[in-house]
């Protein structure tokens, strides 16, 4: 750092440094008089371009260069002035990127994101984005052509160094494939690389387990064996005790089956089915069997017909009589009979809807039945 102090007795800023890390670079100063209430200006200065006001008449004690510092392979001398009225004194430091250029402090990028995997039981797989990849947006683009190989190195547990180099243009993802010792149940590696001039690197060790990605599928099989086991195991039992469940119904007493408790557990309910029953007392007596009898019918006047109300010939009270007039008392017995069958019938809940008629029928010579009809 150069100290520019002028003819004035106004002290300059003192403990200039800058923190430049992955493109974002600041500038930080103190002052030994604050009680001046100094204005402080920030100028950078590059070997290809003129000076250019970055922080003007600022009272802060930082300030942040980034937008201005775009160009890795450039060394800034950056330029910090205090001023009171029109008093002025300077300091100014030397910032770059690039190793080859004077730089009063170190400037570098992180390392991409790493992914180490073990491919084999002897070889372990390196894999990480290139890093103009990762700072693209960082970095001028005229001079993206000029730094896309990236040269790196990598130092394995036994303190093996492995230097590679992968190229932007070809492929944004740099892969290797590192041996390893394949006793060992963990490796860790240390990764640094270049960017051209530039420095980057990881700070922290990088490690993994000693399982193989190939044995990934023994282990999901080792997963999906046990429950497979224990799926049938299951089912069998299941099986069993519906059998054993099955087997304990068939041991109830048959008794149990058919009545009481069983009936009504085994069996299905049977509906219950009510008979209609005749009562006799409806039926008249029947008188006793009288040889001169003749059995009395209602003509019928057409097949299958029977003739509505009382035909001529059973007309009685009246002036007409039967033909069976002469039968004597039997014949009024029928007709009395008949008059009383047919009130019986035609009155109450059960009362016939249709005449009835008595006839008697000699069943065998000497045996005579008397009976009804409609």
């Amino acid at each position: 750092m150069i100290d520019s102090t002028s003819s004035s007795s106004l002290p300059p800023p003192v403990n200039v440094s800058a923190v430049c890390h992955n493109f974002h670079n600041v500038i930080y100063w103190n002052y030994s008089e604050p009680s001046l209430r100094p204005q402080f200006n920030v100028t950078i200065a590059t070997l290809y371009s003129k000076d250019s006001i970055v922080c003007s008449n600022t009272s802060l004690y930082h300030c942040d260069v980034s937008s201005f510092t775009k160009e890795i392979s450039n060394g800034y001398r950056i330029i910090v002035t205090a001023a009171v009225g029109p008093h002025t004194n300077s300091s100014d430091i030397l910032l770059s990127y690039d190793e080859t250029m004077d730089s009063d402090v170190e400037c570098w990028l992180d390392f991409p994101p790493v992914n180490i995997s073990v491919a084999s039981k002897e070889m372990i797989k390196v894999q990480f984005p290139h890093p103009l990849d990762k700072y693209k947006n960082d970095i001028r683009k005229d001079e993206m052509e000029n730094h896309d190989l990236f040269k790196y190195q990598i130092v394995t547990d036994n303190l093996t160094l492995h230097s590679l180099e992968c190229s932007y243009i070809d492929d944004y993802e740099c892969l290797s494939e590192i041996p390893i010792d394949a006793a060992m149940d963990r490796h860790c590696i240390r990764i640094n690389g270049k960017l051209n001039y530039v420095q980057v690197s990881a700070q922290e060790m990088i490690c993994t387990k000693g399982t193989p990605d190939f044995d990934h599928g023994y282990i999901a099989l080792y997963c999906i064996i046990p429950l497979i086991v224990a799926g049938v195991i299951a089912l069998f039992i299941s099986m069993w005790l519906r059998r054993k469940l099955k087997s304990s119904f068939s041991t109830f007493p048959r008794s149990m089956l058919s009545h009481g408790l069983g009936n009504s557990l085994l069996t299905p309910q049977s509906e219950t089915l009510s008979y209609l029953q005749t009562d006799d007392s409806f039926l008249p007596e029947a008188p006793e069997p009288n040889e001169n009898h003749t059995p009395t019918s209602i003509p019928q006047e057409e097949e299958g017909r029977f003739p509505m109300g009382v035909t001529d010939s059973e007309e009685y009270g009246g002036d007409k009589m039967s033909s069976n007039e002469g039968s004597g008392s039997s014949l009024g017995e029928t007709i009395g009979l008949e008059q009383d069958t047919e009130k019986d019938l035609m009155s109450g809940y059960d009362s016939c809807h249709v005449p009835v008629t008595i006839v008697e029928e000699e069943m065998s010579p000497g045996d005579m039945v008397t009976g009804y009809r409609t």
